[in-house]
């Protein structure tokens, strides 16, 4: 073998294109722009996590609320109809028609009020921080630190 074949064989190009041998170390271009590819990387599939998390929050807090309001409006419906059969039960107890009403509009008050307390604390209960994201962002803030020093 020539030496210049030997010297072919132990030498291979970077993935930039610079010529180097192959016990070099990468050189500090290369590293910094290494980082910056797997930065990038990171930020685009961090972004991409926040958004399916954000999403899948976002659909399911849509979908109770829609769930919500067409369950009330139809128990709505259907709370008339009994109010209206309550009081004239009431009424058919020797009370007169406006003390029917009143009974039975005071009970519905009541249970209308725990209703609506019992459902504003499942509500706040509901949580759009994406907080695996913010984890791993954190995380990969600590990463990065140590690969800057």
């Amino acid at each position: 073998m020539s030496e210049q074949t030997d010297q072919a064989t132990y030498q291979t190009y970077s993935q930039y294109g610079a010529r180097q041998t192959a016990t070099a170390e990468p050189s500090i271009g290369e590293l910094v722009g290494t980082l910056a590819r797997d930065t990038q990387t990171l930020v685009r599939q961090e972004m991409a996590l926040a958004k399916t998390e954000i999403n899948a929050s976002v659909s399911a807090l849509i979908s109770n609320v829609i769930k919500v309001a067409v369950g009330g409006f139809l128990m709505y419906a259907g709370m008339l109809v009994l109010l209206f059969a309550a009081v004239a039960g009431v009424h058919q107890a020797d009370f007169s028609w406006w003390a029917s009403a009143l009974i039975v509009g005071g009970a519905t008050l009541l249970v209308g009020v725990l209703l609506f307390l019992w459902a504003k604390s499942g509500l706040n209960d509901a949580k759009l921080m994406p907080t695996e994201t913010v984890e791993t962002l954190k995380e990969d803030r600590d990463w990065a630190k140590g690969q800057v020093r």
